[in-house]
């Protein structure tokens, strides 16, 4: 059995980085956690065989690796962690109103991107009764030569 603990520092909040994170290690059968520290910055701690443990560090370098700075350390003693590996929320209030937040501005983004596709429909629209027109003339001008 081998324990780690690391620090990961960058972009590594508000874009599913825990959520990742307890993918892999429940993916590897690890126990363990992690959270954020601060803004720019998560913590874990994982545990498990040896071979699990090594895949498990590939999968965080491999993670946004030119986004993200990884520091392991080992961990000597015997130290019992939760299984399964898991998230562990601080304020649950603060990261929900941050994710209130960042999901207004997407929507507040959407509605400005379906604006614009409606004006596109509405011209697309006018262009198909223009060429209904016209397929009308046609049809009265082939109606008009076989006369």
């Amino acid at each position: 059995m081998k324990n780690i603990q690391s620090f990961i520092e960058g972009k590594v909040n508000m874009v599913g980085y825990r959520n990742i994170v307890e993918g892999y290690a429940i993916n590897k059968d690890l126990s363990g956690f992690v959270y954020n520290i601060n803004e720019n910055s998560v913590m874990l701690m994982a545990g498990g065989v040896e071979s699990a443990i090594s895949a498990f560090i590939q999968d965080l370098e491999a993670i946004n690796s030119n986004k993200t700075k990884i520091r392991i350390i080992e961990i000597n003693k015997n130290v019992v962690l939760p299984y399964p590996f898991s998230r562990v929320i601080g304020d649950e209030i603060r990261e929900m109103a941050e994710r209130f937040d960042k999901g207004i501005g997407i929507l507040g983004e959407m509605n400005v991107k379906l604006d614009v596709l409606n004006k596109l429909d509405d011209q697309l629209n006018k262009s198909d009764n223009k060429l209904n027109k016209l397929d009308n003339l046609d049809t009265i001008n082939n109606s008009i030569d076989t006369l």
